[in-house]
């Protein structure tokens, strides 16, 4: 059996490790996009939230929002910190950071066609 040590996720050096500080704070403004985005689209009447969870507190309104989403990546993005030393923290927020830039793109793209 392999020992703990050698399953560990590699170490992430200085470098990366400010790699992943920009990569969190790129999540971090994009999610504020994907936020305003959003709103802006269920204001204008184009769009229907399709997650429940968002759904219930976009209809709560716009402090009850901003708290739980701005604060949900807030925390993820402090978790992500916290284990900043690994490679794994550093491909996961990268993920996310993808995900986020290609629905923010998506939505960018669908109000500007309207």
């Amino acid at each position: 059996m392999a020992s703990w040590s050698a399953r560990r996720s590699p170490r992430l050096g200085p470098f990366g490790q400010l790699v992943l500080l920009w990569i969190l704070v790129e999540l971090w403004i994009l999610n504020i996009a994907d936020l305003l985005l959003t709103r802006y689209s269920l204001w204008l009447g184009f769009a229907k939230e399709s997650n429940g969870v968002m759904d219930y507190f976009f209809r709560s309104g716009t402090v009850p929002t901003l708290v739980f989403k701005i604060g949900m990546v807030t925390v993820g993005a402090l978790l992500l910190w916290r284990l900043r030393h690994y490679v794994t923290a550093l491909v996961a927020a990268a993920l996310l950071t993808g995900i986020f830039a290609a629905v923010v793109a998506y939505q960018t793209l669908w109000v500007l066609s309207f």
